[in-house]
C-alpha cells in the first residue's frame, strides 16, 4: 500500500512560493533603482543645475543689490546709495595667489580713496577668510556666501575682480584680474593715484 504524496507536493508549493517572493523582490528592487537613476540623470541635466552662461559688465549696466553674509555670518542686502558715494567692489578668495600679490594695491587704493568712495570686499570662499582679513588689515567690510543669483549677476569667478558701481546702482567700471600689466595704468588713471603694484611672487 502506497503512502499519500501530499508533503512533497505541499514543500514542492512552500518553494515555489519563496522563489517567487525573492524574485517580486528582485523586480522592485531593480524598479526603484532604475527610477532614482533616472531621476538623476535628469536632475544633472538641468537648466537648473548651474548658471546658463557668463555675464559680461559693462559700464551702464544695472545691477540689483547684493545679497551676502557677513562676518558674522547673517545675511545681508548690500544696496549701492551710501551717503551718495561710489562703491568699489573688491572680489578675491584667500587662498588666490594672485589676491595675495595684490593685497598692497588695494590696500594702498583704500587708504588713498576711501573718504570719496565705498569699499566693501566679497570673498568667494569662507574657508581661512576671518584669518586672511585680519592678516591683511582689510579696512572695509568683508563678504561671503554669496548667493548664486548675486554671482551671476555680477558675472563672478575670476579673482581678484574690482568693480565701480555708481550710486544709483550702475556699473561705472569693472577689472578682471590683479593690477599688474596693463590693469595698474587703468586704475592709476580712473582714480588719479599711484599703486606700489604687485608683490614678488611667493616660491
Amino acid at each position: 500500500m502506497c503512502e499519500p504524496a501530499t508533503p512533497v507536493v505541499t514543500m514542492s508549493v512552500s518553494l515555489l512560493k519563496k522563489n517567487d517572493l525573492f524574485l517580486v523582490a528582485l523586480l522592485i528592487v531593480s524598479l526603484s533603482l532604475n527610477v532614482y537613476l533616472g531621476w538623476r540623470l535628469k536632475r544633472s541635466k538641468s537648466p537648473s543645475a548651474g548658471p546658463q552662461k557668463a555675464v559680461k559688465l559693462l559700464p551702464g549696466m544695472a545691477v540689483q543689490p547684493i545679497i551676502a553674509a557677513g562676518l558674522d555670518g547673517k545675511q545681508e542686502t548690500i544696496t549701492y546709495a551710501a551717503d551718495g558715494k561710489p562703491t568699489v567692489i573688491y572680489v578675491f578668495t584667500p587662498t588666490c595667489p594672485w589676491c595675495e600679490r595684490n593685497s598692497g594695491n588695494i590696500n594702498t587704493l583704500v587708504g588713498l580713496k576711501g573718504q570719496s568712495y565705498r569699499f566693501i570686499g566679497l570673498s568667494l570662499d569662507n574657508e581661512g577668510l576671518s584669518k586672511y582679513v585680519e592678516s591683511h588689515q582689510l579696512s572695509f567690510p568683508v563678504y561671503t556666501n554669496l548667493t548664486s543669483e548675486s554671482i551671476e549677476m555680477l558675472g563672478l569667478g575670476s579673482t581678484p575682480q574690482m568693480i565701480v558701481v555708481s550710486a544709483e546702482g550702475r556699473v561705472i567700471k569693472n577689472w578682471v584680474g590683479a593690477f599688474g600689466g596693463a590693469v595698474q595704468p587703468q586704475v592709476e588713471d580712473f582714480f588719479n593715484v599711484q599703486l606700489p603694484g604687485l608683490l614678488p611672487q611667493k616660491n
